[in-house]
């Protein structure tokens, strides 16, 4: 049991995906303030207006929070998301804006004092992978950087559900996805660590 906050000042690196999916392997709850989320009738959407995540919603012991668009400052549900949190974790790509807005998000939410992970998310290249978390531990000193390369897992969750996610199995073409599946578990594994200690 823990819970966890995914954020980041940047859109498109994959939050909302990490989230879902970290969700879906703890059997924790999914809150989000993103106006627009997928076909998962488990999740709870906060509105986008409200300052603090609601009390019912704050109790909850087992709890992924997706969480956005902070900019320079910190969202006040964001700010309340730290505080209850076990583990932050902040995706970003490989990119110069995105390793940019990852190194704000960083520096946002550091004052928390809580563990923070950042995965670097949907690469292909290794050299990429590499730059990148050069890129990140020059600006911020020595940190915990995992690496989740590019798949059409996170489609098949979105468009399956939660229940396909579980069960992937070996048959009918899905030994990539299946392997994926493991790869992706051993970085929620170790979030998970870091979050139950």
């Amino acid at each position: 049991m823990m819970r966890c906050l995914v954020v980041s000042i940047k859109g498109g690196v994959g939050k909302s995906s990490i989230a879902l999916n970290l969700a879906s392997y703890t059997n924790g709850s999914y809150i989000t303030n993103d106006l627009v989320t997928c076909n998962n009738s488990k999740a709870i959407q906060i509105e986008y207006n409200k300052k603090v995540i609601p009390l019912a919603y704050s109790k909850i012991q087992n709890a992924v929070y997706d969480f956005g668009a902070m900019y320079s400052q910190i969202d006040p549900k964001v700010s309340h998301a730290t505080k209850l949190c076990d583990v932050i974790v902040i995706p970003t790509m490989t990119d110069p804006r995105s390793i940019q807005a990852s190194i704000e998000t960083y520096n946002l939410v550091k004052p928390s004092g809580k563990p923070i992970v950042i995965i670097i998310n949907n690469y292909i290249k290794q050299n990429k992978y590499d730059n990148a978390v050069q890129e990140l531990q020059s600006a911020l000193g020595e940190l915990i950087v995992y690496g989740i390369r590019t798949t059409t897992l996170f489609e098949r969750v979105a468009k399956d559900g939660n229940d396909w996610y579980l069960n992937i199995h070996n048959d009918h073409g899905e030994f990539q996805l299946n392997k994926t599946r493991i790869m992706h578990e051993l970085v929620y594994d170790e979030i998970i660590k870091l979050g139950t200690r």
